[in-house]
């Protein structure tokens, strides 16, 4: 058996970060290279594995093997296994030429879209799978890129440049689990309609309600943490509530992650294969494995008690905003002074 890996930098990562790139790249460029190594390619076996965990420097460990023998045996008839299997160096620098050309190959699009049709028949598993290593890896960079020296909540200014990251991997976390999905999203539908028919009934009533409690959202973004959803009267802060309490959950993770990781002293010397370096590593990689596991594994329990609670006070606000809307009406009418000739102004 043959073992090594292919290694990107990080500008180039992106020609392999997910599972179909991959492919893509093995397919176009280990035919020739089993060629050039003196390998009959249809007689070869290739086991790969992309590897996510550290987004600025993918990479790709790969084993092959003859399927069947097919060298002459000298001292007794037939064929037997390769005895020893050194690859020339030659070989592996057109390998490495041909990988650079890939990362600069105009015709890259097409063998995608090629690849992903051909993945289309793919079952239900390998797609949580890669749904899976995604989020592993966009949870990392959270622990990697949020400071560590103090707990941070959704609604830190520290916070708001991760928002967007946040929101996407709370709801990808939301999608590996039916039901949860299926009450996020009818809620999300559910909130853009009414917002859309309150601002058409209530115009700049509602606006001027809104930029009162953006105000509040903004200077104290955990308000409702300590009033309730009884202290929301607006559509958007209700929003806006509903994605802070989805992320403090994908924090809380983050914070657990952090803790558990283990990295290298970039001060201090190691020896060569350092043993204690390898062990607190292995240590941490599988607590935070762990970590994540349980995340995947708690989708439901974590994130449907928010997804299910909000509907009834989404049409409680709807109601009572119309409500005040014609009350402030009516209001407005009765002091309304009366049109008389008699009734004169300077």
């Amino acid at each position: 058996m043959w073992h090594g890996f292919i290694s990107f930098n990080k500008d180039n990562s992106e020609q392999i970060d997910d599972p179909e790139k991959c492919i893509a790249l093995l397919r176009q460029t280990f035919g020739q290279f089993f060629k050039d190594a003196g390998f009959n390619p249809d007689n070869m076996d290739l086991m790969c594995a992309l590897h996510l965990d550290r987004p600025e420097h993918l990479h790709i460990h790969y084993v092959f093997w003859e399927k069947e023998p097919k060298v002459k045996n000298k001292r007794a008839a037939g064929y037997k296994y390769r005895a020893k299997g050194k690859i020339p160096l030659d070989v592996i620098d057109k390998m490495t030429e041909r990988l650079n050309a890939y990362t600069i190959d105009d015709d890259l699009a097409r063998k995608r879209k090629k690849v992903m049709e051909e993945l289309t028949r793919t079952s239900n598993e390998y797609d949580v799978a890669h749904l899976n290593d995604i989020l592993r890896r966009w949870l990392k960079e959270l622990a990697d890129e949020l400071p560590k020296d103090k707990p941070l909540w959704y609604g830190s200014k520290e916070v708001a440049e991760h928002r967007p990251k946040i929101d996407l991997v709370a709801e990808w976390l939301i999608d590996l689990d039916d039901k949860t999905s299926e009450a996020d999203h009818a809620f999300r539908a559910e909130l853009w309609d009414k917002e859309q028919k309150l601002k058409g009934i209530m115009g700049n009533y509602y606006q001027k309600r809104l930029e009162i409690e953006k105000r509040q959202m903004e200077a104290v973004p955990n308000f409702v943490d300590h009033q309730g959803l009884r202290t929301v009267h607006t559509i958007k802060q209700l929003e806006w509530d509903y994605h802070r309490r989805l992320g403090n959950i994908v924090l809380k993770k983050v914070r657990e992650i952090q803790r558990e990781t283990y990295k290298r002293n970039p001060r201090r010397k190691y020896k060569t294969n350092d043993k204690n370096l390898k062990r607190q590593l292995a240590i941490s990689s599988r607590k935070v494995r762990g970590i994540m596991d349980g995340l995947f594994g708690s989708v439901a329990e974590l994130f449907s008690p928010e997804t299910t609670t909000y509907h009834n006070r989404l049409r409680e606000i709807e109601q009572e905003m119309q409500e005040e809307y014609e009350k402030e009406n009516r209001l407005q009418e009765m002091t309304k002074p009366e049109n008389s000739k008699w009734t004169w102004g300077k």
